[in-house]
């Protein structure tokens, strides 16, 4: 006999999971601030779509990679010249292998001088997940830019976690 009733086991499932969706969220980060750009392979799917308002609207894991790079060069092309620090992560499962997310963001470029403001942007990310062969994926982010420009999507802030 199990020492976990069918609840608890359903409840231990989603815990795993939300545990893989953060450490995810959490390489997205990473691997901008270390300049690792082509790790991003491995936090979104093939056809992944980001919507990052002055920035653009980016759709394809290669054009994804390719702007991501061109974002990295702008900033100053170094390790760590930006800092994407993550916070209040809020996961809601569609079913067992769709979810979403919304984050906030805090955005500091370490390239400017002591005297200088670091903070780059603060804003919220809107994330949409997808297990694919056992693992998950970012397979729509949405970035809403809240300061120091606001640079938000119509009807922001929408209801989260949004309706089916």
């Amino acid at each position: 006999m199990s020492e976990f009733s069918p609840e608890e086991t359903r409840r231990l499932r989603r815990l795993l999971d939300e545990d893989d969706i953060r450490r995810l969220a959490m390489f997205y980060s990473h691997f901008q601030d270390h300049g690792w750009v082509d790790r991003l392979r491995e936090v979104f799917t093939d056809d992944i779509e980001c919507e990052f308002g002055p920035y653009g609207h980016w759709k394809g894991i290669d054009e994804v990679i390719k702007n991501f790079h061109g974002v990295k060069k702008n900033l100053g092309d170094a390790p760590f010249c930006a800092m994407h620090a993550n916070t209040f992560h809020w996961i809601e499962f569609i079913d067992s292998s769709e979810a979403v997310g919304r984050r906030q963001l805090l955005d500091f470029l370490l390239t400017r001088q002591p005297d200088e403001q670091p903070l780059l942007w603060l804003g919220i990310y809107e994330d949409r997940y997808r297990k694919e062969h056992g693992r998950w994926r970012i397979s729509h982010m949405r970035l809403e830019f809240l300061w120091p420009e606001r640079h938000t999507s119509e009807g922001f802030p929408k209801p989260f976690p949004p309706s089916s």
